[in-house]
């Protein structure tokens, strides 16, 4: 009688994909519902896109840097261009490279364990064009995010991390 393979699991991983993934799944179901009120009113200008200042932005679920369970999106914006990570607190954390469209900051998060790319989309929250000081382009506010101006020293190793792939 042949033994059958066991299945073994290692339960730390599991257990910050599913928080990840619930995570992001949160911020899925905030953009839908964002962007199909915004489809349903009809306002906003068509064909308009938020500029986004070159620069470096960190936004939480939480206003407080390094809460342990809320996710923090960090990038640096270029030319209209998004290069950065999402994460959380002691955990691990995936890149993400992306722009920002008519209401949604568009991102390709690529997966930090098997390399596997999925799309998802951030919603701008509101009236998206705050004007930055000195006049230089706008910030964004991102739907159920909040800003948070100080980056910490693991998101700038984030961000070089995730800016050498």
């Amino acid at each position: 009688m042949a033994s059958s393979p066991q299945l073994v699991t290692q339960p730390e991983s599991l257990s910050w994909r599913h928080r990840i993934q619930t995570s992001l799944g949160r911020l899925a179901t905030a953009t839908a519902a964002v962007v199909g009120l915004a489809a349903m009113a009809g306002q906003g200008a068509i064909g308009s896109t938020p500029v986004l200042a070159n620069g470096t932005y960190l936004y939480g679920e939480s206003p407080v840097t390094n809460t342990i369970g809320a996710v923090y999106l960090v990038f640096e914006a270029t030319n209209g261009q998004l290069n950065g990570a999402v994460y959380q607190p002691s955990s691990s954390f995936d890149c993400v490279r992306g722009t920002v469209g008519g209401s949604a900051l568009n991102l390709v998060v690529t997966n930090a364990y098997d390399q596997t790319e999925t799309l998802y989309s951030v919603a701008l929250a509101g009236d998206t064009a705050v004007a930055s000081v000195g006049g230089g382009g706008t910030s964004i506010q991102l739907d159920g995010m909040h800003a948070i101006a100080t980056l910490s020293e693991l998101d700038h190793q984030l961000l070089a991390i995730c800016g050498d792939r």
